[in-house]
């Protein structure tokens, strides 16, 4: 019998929308299915503790980036070092992760497509990745487990999306990516946002290297091995674990940049100009003045500004074959 646990947040989008609705599901035989919703991000980490006691080997999160985040990061104290195996189902706006790692799609057909390729043994797909764990030096806090981080413009521009979802009262990523690009637009036509040019101070050393300090327009940092429509705005990393951008305010001739930039592809201009970087690492110290956003939530640093961004737990991400 193979005991599975499934975290569903009803308040995420797609679900919200949905319903719910697994009262269609069929549980097959062979599978013993625990279910706990988690309306908030604070339920996640006893839904996980409640799991991690009663012994479930695999578990199915579904919901958004955030759920997930909330999940990874209550595993470690729940499961010590046995990670279960995850499944994604995604019923969130994003969905960042599974366009990376996998997923069984979302709603009630692809929780039954899901339960019925695990009691079969169906081999699947496996991807195995590290998330980011952010670090707190002084130990104000505890870790934290994500994907995607984001600083500098990527913050102000989470701020603008977030006031545009509560003004209108909604939280389409369509909606939210539009808010987003326009501010962009601004920011280079010199509209009310073009002091997001003027940039926010950081400090970032890169594996224990000296500081670079100074004004940043933008800083990005994954451990995901792909984004989504062939949005990758990373370089020059290699197998490293962590990849990175950090771009300089303001970024010169970032209009002419932006095309090599969201392919991973800089021209030779930009490899010659110090204000644009990328690369790999092992860990980031970062010394902020500002909050960071991780999947989709902002954390402020501690005490003089220091936050670490370091490899999490490797776990496996199973999601079935195509239908």
């Amino acid at each position: 019998m193979m005991r599975i646990g499934l975290i569903r947040n009803p308040n995420s989008q797609r679900n919200r929308r949905i319903g719910d609705r697994l009262g269609e599901v069929v549980v097959p035989r062979q599978v013993e299915l625990l279910r706990i919703d988690a309306a908030t991000a604070d339920d996640v980490p006893a839904v996980v503790r409640e799991y991690g006691a009663r012994g479930v080997t695999h578990l199915i999160v579904d919901g958004g980036d955030g759920t997930l985040r909330e999940a990874m990061t209550a595993l470690p104290p729940a499961f010590g070092t046995r990670l279960p195996m995850l499944s994604l189902v995604a019923g969130g706006n994003a969905n960042l992760a599974t366009s990376d790692v996998g997923g069984a799609g979302h709603g009630p057909q692809a929780l039954q497509r899901l339960l019925d390729a695990l009691a079969s043994g169906q081999r699947g797909h496996v991807a195995e990745r590290q998330p980011i764990e952010l670090r707190w030096p002084d130990g104000s806090r505890p870790p934290v487990l994500g994907f995607f981080v984001g600083a500098a413009a990527f913050y102000k521009g989470w701020k603008l999306a977030l006031g545009a979802v509560h003004d209108r009262g909604f939280m389409h990523g369509p909606a939210v990516a539009a808010t987003m690009a326009g501010a962009l637009w601004q920011t280079l036509a010199g509209g009310p946002h073009s002091d997001w040019q003027a940039g926010t101070m950081m400090g970032i050393a890169v594996d224990g290297a000296p500081e670079r300090e100074g004004a940043r327009f933008l800083f990005l940092a994954t451990s995901l091995h792909s984004l989504f429509n062939g949005l990758w705005p990373f370089y020059d990393h290699g197998d490293s674990p962590l990849r990175w951008l950090d771009i300089d305010a303001p970024p010169p001739r970032f209009v002419r940049s932006l095309p090599g930039l969201l392919r991973g592809k800089p021209s030779h201009w930009m490899r010659h100009s110090h204000a644009y970087r990328s690369g790999g690492a092992q860990s980031l110290a970062l010394r902020l003045q500002a909050p960071l956003v991780v999947d989709g939530e902002a954390y402020t640093a501690g005490p003089y500004g220091f936050v670490e961004l370091h490899t999490g737990p490797r776990i496996a991400f199973y999601s079935p074959s195509p239908a």
